[in-house]
Parts: structure tokens; C-alpha cells; sequence
């Protein structure tokens, strides 16, 4: 057996555990109210140490969720691509990037911590050909993970007629690519990747400088999806995951996770203006 089927056979093992988790983990009793201070549409704290729902608002909401879709696409990058070589990159790649050839960890790090678009294409055109058809594999993998209110058309999460998912799938979705190592490292990068001689800044990284108990997460944005977010963080030795969609603002979701978490006793500090 390959070494990428060794891989994928162990991740599928995990994700069995967690998708049968997945399956009751929002008939638990929550909290629900809306957050004074939050502009958010929707949003969600989960308590990953102790596996159950804390609080959650509109979970049932189609909506757009912008790059947060990228986590799948890292999903199909991890179970789809080799991590020992290089892929080579056409035209519009090579000057993005300022190179002919990436790895694809440095591919998946682009996606993940700078949010880069064309690094999703890449995935979907190194994976499927082309990214219409790389749509339709994410949301069939979003089925095989009990996501049935979610539904992809491109690889990043821009604009898309038809495009949706729900705060109870996107919880669903972090849960699962959690359990892949490759993502759970990069989504904890704080650094700017660097390319072809190139920054690229991480999305998180203001959040990163207020917050000690971030581990990691997403960021996403289109004037549709609002400013959307997916954190790991930790508080009082504990972890959790706070999801929120539709925050109204430049840094909008930012200042809603502030006032979310320390609505719900889980962060100290004051809440930043986030202008």
C-alpha cells in the first residue's frame, strides 16, 4: 500500500468516529441567544475538549459562507494530492507566484493561511481537470460527511449562484478536516508564507496578536457571505471552535468572536473597536 493510502486509510478511521459524533452533536441542549455587541447572522461555539454544543444562533441558515468553503478544498487537496513532489503550474499560476512549481504543502498553506484563490483553482485543476468539476467532488464529500444543506460551485468560495452551506454543516466540515494532521498544522500557522520571494500575509494575523488562546482557523469575505470565521481556540484549558457567519464590517468578525467569547465567559479581555 502507498504511503498517501496508508495516510488516507488512517484519516478515514478518524473521521468515522467524528462523523458518527457529528450525526447527534446538535440535538444536544444549547444555548441560544442572540450576543448584544454581535452583528453576525449566525453563529456557533462548540466545546471540542468536551464534544458538545455551548451556544448556537440560526444553525439552519442556507447562506454563502465565502472562504470558509476552502476547508473543503483542503479536504480533497489532502486525500487527492502527493506531499513528496512538485506540481508543476501553468501560465497564470507561475506569475501569481512567481515560480514553476509548488509543493503541496506550500499550495495547501497558501489556501489556508493567506486564503489564497488561484491556489484553490490550482488544487482543482491539478485534481479534477477543472474547477467546475472539482465543485461537484466537494459537494459530494460534503454528503459522504452528512452536509446536506450545503453545496459548492467553485474551489475558493467566491460568488456563486446556487452556493450555500449552514452554521450545523460548517461544524460538521470543521470537524472532519480537523482530523487531518496536514490541515490542522497549517490552520495553526501564524507566519506570512512565503513564495516565489513573495509574503503572503495570514488572515488571522491581528486576531493572533489579542489573542493568546487562538490556535488557529479561517477567514472568509465576499459582499454576499459578509465576513465570516472559523476559530480554534483555547480557554481555561479548554478547546473550542466559534463559528460565526454575516458579521457586518471590515474586521466586523473579529470584533463579534471578541464579543461572543467573552459573552460566554470564555475570553477576559476588553472588545476591541476592530476599525
Amino acid at each position: 500500500m502507498s504511503s498517501l493510502s496508508c495516510y488516507n486509510a488512517a484519516v478515514s478511521r478518524a473521521l468515522l468516529r467524528y462523523l458518527l459524533l457529528a450525526l447527534l452533536l446538535l440535538a444536544l441542549p444549547a444555548f441560544a441567544q442572540a450576543a448584544p455587541g454581535a452583528s453576525c447572522r449566525s453563529y456557533l461555539i462548540y466545546d471540542y475538549t468536551g464534544q458538545q454544543v455551548v451556544a448556537v444562533e440560526n444553525p439552519d441558515n442556507r447562506q454563502p459562507v465565502a472562504s470558509l468553503s476552502k476547508l473543503m478544498t483542503a479536504i480533497l487537496a489532502c486525500e487527492n494530492l502527493r506531499f513528496d513532489g512538485r506540481y508543476l503550474l501553468n501560465d497564470e499560476e507561475q506569475k501569481a507566484f512567481k515560480t514553476d512549481s509548488l509543493r503541496a504543502d506550500k499550495i495547501l498553506e497558501l489556501m489556508l493561511v493567506a486564503s489564497n484563490n488561484l491556489a484553490c483553482k490550482t488544487v482543482a485543476r491539478i485534481v479534477a481537470g477543472d474547477e467546475s468539476s472539482f465543485a461537484q467532488m466537494m459537494s459530494a464529500r460534503a454528503r459522504d460527511f452528512g452536509m446536506n444543506n450545503t453545496r459548492y460551485v467553485n474551489a475558493s468560495g467566491l460568488p456563486g449562484e446556487g452556493q450555500y452551506s449552514t452554521m450545523e454543516d460548517m461544524l460538521r466540515l470543521t470537524l472532519v478536516a480537523l482530523q487531518y494532521p496536514r490541515i490542522r498544522e497549517t490552520m495553526t500557522c501564524h507566519d506570512c508564507i512565503k513564495c516565489g520571494g513573495q509574503d503572503f500575509k495570514p488572515t488571522l494575523g491581528e486576531l493572533y496578536a489579542r489573542h493568546p488562546g487562538l490556535i488557529g482557523g479561517k477567514t472568509g469575505y465576499t459582499k454576499a457571505a459578509g465576513r465570516c470565521l472559523v476559530l480554534l481556540y483555547n480557554s481555561h484549558g479548554r478547546d473550542y471552535i466559534v463559528i460565526t457567519f454575516g458579521s457586518s464590517g471590515v474586521k466586523a468578525s473579529f470584533k463579534d468572536a471578541e464579543t461572543l467569547l467573552k459573552y460566554h465567559g470564555l475570553y477576559d479581555g476588553p472588545v476591541g473597536e476592530w476599525k
